[in-house]
């Protein structure tokens, strides 16, 4: 694994990400960095709280599960965003770690697809979008 680098500007770590909503279950946290590392697996992100040192999100590309997002966003999203293009927009998913899988699931990371993390890296802020149905697409290689 290779040192963990600043999302933003890897020049500069101390930029912080605002979710100015905060994220669901979070939402007196608003401030975070956003680092990543390259792994053997693919390139893994993670969430720091800026407020709370022990408050972490691993986060990953949806392309990690070989899924597409097809995102549409509501004006408040578009207004929360401040995206001038999509290009300037990062999706993220927030992984969990499931401790005690019932017999009908397997043990290890999971990735919610239903919530994605969305980040505008230009102005640096961010949201959690919740999507009751998810419009994603898979690709698949040969």
């Amino acid at each position: 694994m290779t040192e963990k680098t600043n999302l933003l500007s890897d020049s500069d770590p101390l930029k912080e990400v605002i979710f100015p909503r905060g994220i669901p279950g979070f939402e007196d946290l608003t401030r975070y960095r956003v680092l990543y590392s390259d792994t053997e697996s693919g390139r893994v992100y993670w969430m720091e709280s800026c407020e709370d040192s022990e408050i972490r999100f691993t986060l990953v590309d949806p392309t990690f599960y070989s899924l597409h997002y097809v995102l549409e966003l509501t004006d408040d999203e578009e207004t929360l965003l401040q995206a001038e293009t999509p290009e300037e927009i990062v999706v993220l998913l927030m992984l969990w770690k499931d401790e005690q899988p019932d017999q009908d699931s397997k043990p290890g990371l999971h990735a919610n697809i239903a919530a994605p993390i969305l980040i505008n890296v230009e102005k640096r802020i961010g949201t959690q979008k919740s999507i009751p149905s998810p419009r994603v697409e898979m690709s698949i290689s040969n």
